[in-house]
């Protein structure tokens, strides 16, 4: 039992640190950079390029591609081409008040804004 208590104690103290002061942001600082320079250095030797893929496009494409008509999936390539594009899609016609998309139907647009 003493070592849950000491346990909880340690964390609330690093939660703390963390949360509320900034001291451990030179030390996450140093751990970021160490981790970017490594990436760096591992694309340098094989020659590759790292990308990040996004799964949710790949899903909201793949579940909702049968039910989309050829304007609509049209629609929904030109947002989904880069992450910018998608997030204003978000900002615009996602959540509560949110204007209807002109080429989608508003089933559709219900449904990729709930997968995204």
């Amino acid at each position: 039992m003493k070592g849950w208590v000491l346990l909880v104690l340690i964390a609330g103290g690093i939660y703390y640190l963390y949360t509320e002061t900034d001291t451990l942001d030179d030390p996450y600082a140093d751990m970021q950079a160490i981790y970017e320079e490594s990436q760096t250095k591992l694309q340098g030797m094989t020659g590759t390029q790292l990308k990040h893929i996004d799964d949710k496009v790949d899903i909201i494409t793949t579940d909702i591609a049968e039910r989309l008509s050829s304007t609509e999936q049209k629609a929904l390539g030109l947002i989904t081409q880069s992450q910018d594009k998608l997030e204003e899609y978000k900002e615009q016609f996602c959540g509560g008040g949110a204007e209807q998309h002109h080429s989608f139907s508003k089933e559709n647009q219900m449904f990729i804004c709930d997968h995204l």
